[in-house]
């Protein structure tokens, strides 16, 4: 199975007539080789979907609010672990892509999500806080301070 996140939000781009300044302050704090004129905050949308690997098939599609930047980390034991950048650590069964967990993180998660176990506990580690550019296009979403929230799961 592929599991593959995805953001869903459009945006125009239009090339500069001109060699680009590399001095020059660029919209927002970066620059694409021309002017960028994304659609409103409120219609960007993410997604989670899982493919059968040998036919490309679509399983089943997780639909987020906004946006789904966040690593996807999966186990042996059919979970799926990411979060949102609405600020929810996420776990979903991978066969049916229903959600078993939903956790603040207490910031927009953008960054890498990892599981490992110790002394027989499997634990779930993920970055929320700062998240880029996102953090620039939609300060809505909040930020702040780079954080690590380790889970502990229940079971062996």
């Amino acid at each position: 199975m592929l599991i593959v996140p995805a953001t869903d939000w459009c945006a125009e781009f239009s090339k500069d007539a001109t060699a680009p300044d590399p001095q020059k302050e660029h919209t927002r704090g970066f620059y694409f080789g021309g002017q960028t004129k994304f659609d409103p905050w409120s219609a960007a949308r993410g997604r989670l979907t899982a493919f059968d690997a040998s036919t490309g098939h679509e399983k089943w599609r997780y639909d987020a609010a906004k946006p789904l930047i966040a690593g996807v980390t999966t186990t042996e034991g059919d979970l799926i672990f990411t979060g949102e950048i609405t600020g929810d650590l996420l776990a979903l069964d991978a066969r049916s892509g229903k959600v078993l967990l939903r956790r603040a993180l207490g910031g927009p998660a953008g960054g890498g999500v990892v599981t490992y176990s110790v002394g027989g506990v499997q634990n779930v580690a993920i970055v929320s806080g700062s998240v880029g550019v996102y953090n620039l296009v939609a300060p809505e979403i909040g930020g702040g301070n780079t954080t690590v929230s380790v889970f502990r799961l229940p079971g062996k």
